[in-house]
């Protein structure tokens, strides 16, 4: 939805190869970086994701108000978007993530 390559995410990774080391890794490692985000109570084993458009995405995907943006306007990526230029939460999240401003600028065109 926001351009980030689920590809290249370590849960979605971790999912997808049934990669228990790098659950735990990637687990105790966001659970420090995203712990204003996440549940208290999360464990490694909660750390699992088949995608941003898949029913089974990880905590932080699947609240992500981006994700709830496309959803809402029945588009499968920002890109689409009529105000994809002027989007404060989009342009917001690009300063944090440059890749998925690049990724999003080439499904535009």
């Amino acid at each position: 939805c926001c351009g980030l390559d689920c590809g290249q995410c370590p849960i979605y990774i971790a999912t997808a190869m049934k990669g228990e080391v790098l659950r735990e890794k990637t687990a105790k490692e966001w659970l420090v970086l995203y712990a204003e985000y996440l549940p208290k109570d999360m464990a490694s084993k909660d750390f699992k994701c088949e995608g941003c458009h898949s029913s089974n995405g990880y905590i932080g995907c699947t609240t992500c108000p981006i994700k709830k943006c496309t959803a809402t306007k029945n588009y499968l990526t920002c890109a689409s978007c009529a105000e994809y230029f002027t989007c404060v939460m989009l342009n917001g999240f690009f300063s944090q993530h440059h890749q998925a401003k690049q990724n999003l600028e080439l499904l535009k065109k």
